[in-house]
């Protein structure tokens, strides 16, 4: 009992050493996956001031404040002993750019606006009314899956893309030819369709019902 005793108490000081002492602190707080964020920013965000002994650092707390960025996606933070404090970060990928207020904003797959910055080549330039407007995050999402149908499937990449309401979607392809795609779902049957008929003569095609696709 006396040699359990002695190494608790031992595990009890040096724990108590390591979380109060300098011992084990940060000196350095490494971001990986940064692209588009400035480094500083992160570390900004993370607000861990050096020589902080790393048992105090709450990672969740860290990992709060960094995800706080818009354009963070997924945020990890741990602690890399000795002296370190590393932070992974997954940027957000725009799947679309919509105007907002006069402004382009980079929206997501998952239909997050995570506000201004540079446009990726090859984003598709999103146009909606004002009835798909009112729920942009749900259309966003649905065309996330007709894209990955029409580029997957078919193998065309999309410039543009109208939504006058959620049942009227009409995507523009690279050569200019428009398919009109109505209402999301049925998406792979769609884009079967509209690979069977591409070869037709004809500006624009029309899959909104895939058993009877047309084009003019």
């Amino acid at each position: 009992y006396l040699g359990l005793a002695a190494a608790l108490a031992a595990v009890l000081v040096g724990y108590v050493a390591l979380y109060f002492l300098p011992l084990l602190s940060v000196r350095s707080v490494q971001v990986h996956g940064s692209g588009t964020i400035p480094v500083e920013e992160i570390t900004r965000r993370a607000a861990v001031a050096p020589g902080t002994p790393l048992l105090q650092v709450d990672t969740h707390s860290v990992a709060r404040r960094v995800a706080g960025i818009p354009r963070v996606d997924e945020v990890t933070v741990r602690r890399d002993y000795p002296s370190a404090l590393r932070i992974d970060v997954v940027e957000r990928t725009a799947l679309v750019v919509v105007d907002v207020d006069g402004a382009p904003h980079l929206v997501d797959a998952q239909g997050v606006d995570f506000g201004e910055g540079e446009v990726p080549p090859g984003t598709p330039v999103l146009t909606v009314g004002e009835t798909a407007r009112a729920d942009l995050p749900g259309v966003v999402r649905n065309l996330a899956t007709v894209f990955g149908e029409v580029r997957g499937t078919v193998g065309l990449e999309i410039t543009s893309v109208s939504v006058e309401t959620p049942a009227s979607i009409v995507l523009t392809l690279a050569d200019g030819r428009r398919v009109e795609w109505g209402a999301a779902g049925r998406d792979h049957e769609k884009a079967v369709a509209l690979q069977m008929v591409l070869d037709r003569p004809g500006e624009v095609w029309n899959v909104s019902n895939p058993a009877l696709p047309a084009s003019r």
